[in-house]
């Protein structure tokens, strides 16, 4: 039977033995693992987007489309990370016309599925992609509101194709 549990049963023989206080140095030393592994989980748990331009689109979707909504911006994230989100709520849309509105998520989605596995190459492995643009808001409004909700921001759309990073600045 351990210490503590003699200090809790009521029929151990004899006083219960003083415990010492834990010393500074094993709390400090618990408190620096904890906190590391806690900053590495942050770093792991950080989702990504992958912001571009509508645009950007450029040779997947229909020309006409394409040069009418070329400065809308336009995102692709985990599904399940959409709700961190909070652009609509900084920034409300106004209302869209249900063809233009149908027309600009068909092309996201078309491109989603064409581009699943290049863009789960910047996101990470998922099952379900999530996208979308927003009507009035300008594309920095759009980065830095998902930079407030802590996304880590990817510019990786280049003429309907998803480019990471490092090589599109070679």
């Amino acid at each position: 039977m351990s210490t503590m549990d003699k200090r809790r049963d009521p029929k151990a023989q004899g006083p219960a033995p003083e415990q010492e206080e834990p010393s500074p140095l094993d709390e400090e030393e618990l408190d620096e693992g904890e906190e590391g592994e806690e900053d590495e989980d942050e770093d792991e748990l950080a989702p990504t987007v992958v912001l571009g331009r509508f645009g950007d689109l450029r040779g997947f979707a229909d020309a006409a489309l394409v040069k009418k909504y070329a400065e809308r911006p336009i995102w692709f994230l985990i599904e399940d990370d959409a709700d961190l989100m909070e652009l609509f709520v900084r920034h409300p849309e106004k209302p869209v016309p249900r063809g233009a509105a149908e027309a600009l998520l068909g092309v996201l989605r078309s491109f989603a599925a064409a581009e699943s596995e290049a863009l789960q190459g910047v996101l990470g492995p998922t099952d379900q992609i999530g996208f979308g643009y927003h009507e009035n808001a300008s594309f920095d409004d759009v980065v830095t509101s998902f930079e407030e909700d802590g996304f880590e921001v990817a510019f990786a759309l280049y003429e309907g194709k998803v480019v990471p990073e490092d090589e599109d600045d070679e």
